[in-house]
């Protein structure tokens, strides 16, 4: 009967000694997870999120920067043509992976303004190539600080078209 008892004690301690940890643990399984995609307040979004929202805000920038260029030295149109298919190819790959939060700020749709084009053709197009390198080494640090690694692979991917641009360019 003494052993019964003792049993019972043990069991009763352990319970009441891991009742800190239980109610911790179940508070956990309660509390609402943050939103993976879903529009909301940046702090709260997921750092996957926020990094994919950046790659796509350097993606328009660069979109808007080829067809700055194109508008202001036409001849300049077949040689940038290609490259800005890989950019929307680059669109296509980042938003494929969900939805992504369009607020006020960088990623917002579209960059606000249209960038400046130098009248020389050959300075607007060295210019399409700095801002080709800087993108590339945007995306490599941008990977680097993935999480996922479908979203680190797509990055380096990016990274490295948009370096390969720079050379073409250069």
């Amino acid at each position: 009967m003494k052993q019964r008892v003792d049993e019972g004690r043990r069991r009763l301690l352990m319970l009441v000694a891991g009742a800190p940890a239980l109610g911790v643990a179940l508070a956990a399984c309660g509390a609402e997870p943050r939103p993976k995609a879903a529009p909301g307040p940046r702090a709260t979004l997921d750092a996957d999120v926020k990094l994919r929202w950046r790659a796509v805000h350097g993606e328009q920038t660069l979109l808007a920067l080829h067809a700055a260029t194109v508008a202001a030295h036409p001849g300049l149109a077949e040689r940038l043509q290609s490259l800005t298919a890989h950019h929307d190819e680059h669109l296509a790959a980042l938003r494929a992976d969900g939805p992504l939060p369009y607020g006020p700020g960088p990623g917002a749709g579209t960059p606000a303004a249209a960038p400046s084009v130098a009248a020389d053709a050959d300075a607007a197009l060295a210019a399409v190539a700095d801002a080709e390198r800087a993108a590339a080494d945007a995306c490599v640090v941008a990977a680097l600080g993935a999480a996922g690694p479908r979203l680190a692979a797509v990055l380096a991917s990016i990274a490295a078209s948009e370096a390969g641009h720079g050379v073409v360019l250069a």
